[in-house]
């Protein structure tokens, strides 16, 4: 709190890709008018009481723009400023303290740990964990940065899924979703989680939103190349995958019935074919395929224009 107190930090939170007022949640897509309506909406008193409701939950904080208040000195990380403060004579009782920092407004976003670069404020979030791990799941070892992130991991891996109308249950979302399918015909949707911050379309990948930006908004094409050959992608992460995936052939995504190991998502979903046996059908042609993916690629090459 002596922090927040003598010096332009500015705190905030993340929620549904967006950065968003500690205080009252509006959503910013702009870091400085994020920073200028916390200084004018809310006072220094509102924030602490918060901090203190939340007990030892960790606090975001953007330090950009980072002076103190006492001398107007500029810092370049907490810890400087820590040292700085203390020159005034303010006083710290434990050297550690609750603040995740964060650079936003400075070009390309940076961990302020490892120096770790990214393209997305999402992906650099996630990378977080890895530096503060005050939480572990019992189950499988994962550590995270707080216990909403625990308690939300458990959600999505640990907890059996039951069905609201049969009553069976099921040991993950994979199983859950084909049943809610084929025995009661829900409809899946995609997620939009990827807003576009010039307009109010979402997309359901990173690079669908980035893909936007530039054909749309005209965002500079990025071009991330892999150290390995000569392949350019257009998001970090569609890179890094090309890289596991093809040189490291790295296989981490499991077969929850024969226990074999795949290198995506996409590839478990097509060989649980090889245990259910269940296909699908072209509603043109009546042939049948193994996957979503496979049907799709069958009706664009052989039923174009016939839909």
């Amino acid at each position: 709190l002596k922090l927040l107190a003598n010096s332009t930090i500015c705190v905030f939170q993340w929620n549904k890709s967006r950065y968003r007022c500690f205080c009252c949640k509006e959503p910013f897509s702009d870091m400085n008018l994020l920073r200028e309506h916390t200084h004018s909406q809310h006072s220094l008193e509102n924030i602490e009481k918060k901090i203190i409701v939340q007990q030892n939950r960790l606090v975001k904080v953007e330090i950009s723009v980072l002076y103190c208040k006492i001398c107007g000195n500029q810092m370049d990380n907490l810890t400087n400023l820590r040292n700085h403060l203390r020159s005034h004579n303010i006083k710290f009782e434990l050297d550690e303290d609750l603040l995740v920092p964060f650079k936003i407004g400075v070009g390309n976003l940076q961990c302020q740990i490892c120096a770790q670069n990214f393209t997305m404020f999402r992906l650099l979030n996630m990378h977080m964990n890895k530096h503060y791990q005050k939480q572990v799941c019992h189950i499988c070892g994962a550590g995270f940065s707080n216990l909403v992130f625990l308690n939300l991991h458990k959600t999505r891996s640990h907890r059996p899924l039951a069905c609201k109308e049969c009553d069976l249950v099921f040991k993950n979302k994979i199983d859950k979703k084909d049943h809610d399918v084929k025995v009661h015909n829900l409809k899946i949707e995609k997620k939009l989680r990827f807003p576009c911050p010039y307009c109010q379309d979402r997309f359901s990948q990173e690079n669908f939103r980035v893909q936007h930006l530039v054909e749309k908004h005209g965002m500079l094409r990025p071009e991330h190349k892999c150290g390995m050959c000569s392949k350019v992608f257009i998001t970090k992460s569609l890179c890094n995958n090309h890289v596991k995936n093809v040189h490291l052939k790295e296989k981490n995504h499991e077969c929850d019935v024969c226990h074999h190991f795949f290198y995506t998502k996409s590839d478990v979903s097509r060989h649980r074919v090889t245990h259910t046996g269940e296909k699908l059908s072209c509603s043109l042609c009546n042939n049948l395929f193994a996957s979503k993916d496979s049907l799709r690629r069958h009706m664009k090459r052989t039923h174009v224009g016939s839909q």
